[in-house]
């Protein structure tokens, strides 16, 4: 009877601690991640210095204003970058906090249900189980059994002070990268203003702004040669043959009566196509597109299925897309803050190619749309649906 009965026991034991160890669970550790934000914020810091110091010396010359700008530009794509790993570490801060919560309640719950079934069962006032042993064999067996549980409830302890440690150091955390985020936004926003001040600024005189019309002209010579080399070393998308080919005018309205607008945001026209009244008197120029005036940060889409030629930084048109479409027709988005296609890829109509910002010869967010049809610049607004504001009216 005292055999079964010291056998009883110890089954018992073993029942109970391998139920208890399935309660245990680890911190977790998100280390690696938080190194190669923090070095990526780092090597963006020394960038913005370098930038800095040649932005400095560009402003100390009147010619170099819209170099400049471009800095000013490039220094502003930085901060943005900045803000985007800021938002990553407080979107893992904010799923790491929600992960410790919901293991912190799960550990409490358990912890606390264990307690109970260690009343029910007599183990919790460990004396009592003690003086139940039967023999000094079975009160050895029953000693060890308590130190097991002792150790666990000490383990879940631990386990749970660990995690509350952890959640007050992640919300700590995360209300500095709230507050860095929202400094890093603020300087941002500064820093456009300041760029797209040195075009206004440049653009209040006659020789100024002679020179951005000149440059914008050169700017957009280069632009059709890269549309060119593109299709002599390519062929035409989607074309070939005589019935297909990019001098094939049937065709080519096909394209054309396809096109959609590049943002649903807005139609309203801040600068139509063709020859324009400049701001300041005697003074005019070509505009070889439109610009529709587009909040900051605003997706851009293809107006039409094609091939980019080109995407990223592009001269005085900033940050460009270029898209090659069927029958030698191309599509042109200037003065992006970010490109979202790169080089050879092929797009379709709607996808977002870019955002909405300033970049380049630009003075405020906008999308500036080109079209061209076999290195013709063409008025969008003959092509897209006539629902638009213009600013003439």
């Amino acid at each position: 009877m005292k055999k079964s009965k010291r056998v009883f026991s110890l089954l018992m034991a073993v029942c109970m601690v391998a139920s208890l160890a399935l309660t245990a669970a680890p911190v977790r550790a998100y280390a690696s991640s938080v190194d190669e934000w923090n070095q990526q914020l780092a090597d963006s810091e020394a960038k913005l210095d370098e930038l800095q110091k040649k932005i400095d010396a560009a402003k100390k010359e009147k010619d170099k204003a819209l170099e400049a700008k471009n800095l000013l530009d490039q220094r502003n794509e930085v901060l943005e970058d900045q803000i985007t790993t800021v938002k990553a570490q407080i979107e893992e801060t904010e799923k790491r906090i929600e992960e410790n919560e919901a293991q912190e309640k799960e550990q409490y719950e358990i912890f606390c249900k264990q307690v109970r079934q260690e009343e029910e069962r007599g183990t919790v006032s460990y004396w009592s189980v003690l003086f139940k042993a039967t023999d000094f064999a079975d009160l050895l067996s029953r000693i060890d059994f308590i130190n097991e549980i002792m150790e666990h409830d000490q383990r879940v302890i631990n386990d749970l002070q660990a995690l509350r440690v952890q959640l007050t150091k992640d919300r700590e955390a995360l209300e500095e990268q709230k507050t860095v985020l929202a400094n890093s936004q603020a300087e941002l926003e500064a820093q456009i203003a300041e760029a797209n001040n040195i075009v206004n600024d440049l653009s209040s005189t006659a020789e100024g702004l002679q020179k951005l019309y000149d440059d914008e002209e050169a700017e957009g010579e280069r632009i059709q040669q890269q549309i060119d080399d593109y299709y002599s070393q390519h062929g035409d998308v989607g074309g070939g043959g005589t019935s297909g080919g990019p001098n094939d005018t049937s065709t080519q309205d096909g394209v054309l009566s396809g096109l959609i607008w590049p943002t649903n945001q807005t139609r309203y026209i801040t600068s139509k196509f063709g020859y324009r009244d400049a701001p300041v008197a005697g003074a005019s120029s070509y505009h070889p597109g439109i610009d529709i005036g587009v909040p900051y940060g605003t997706d851009i889409y293809a107006c039409q299925d094609g091939v980019v030629i080109q995407a990223g930084w592009n001269g005085g048109y900033g940050i460009s897309v270029i898209i090659a479409h069927p029958n030698g027709i191309a599509t042109l988005y200037g003065h992006m803050c970010d490109w979202q296609v790169s080089e050879g890829q092929t797009v379709s109509r709607g996808q977002v190619i870019g955002l909405v910002g300033s970049t380049g010869f630009s003075s405020g967010p906008h999308i500036h749309l080109e079209v061209r049809i076999n290195g013709t610049r063409v008025d969008p607004l003959s092509y897209l649906d006539g629902n638009y504001i213009p600013y003439w009216d």
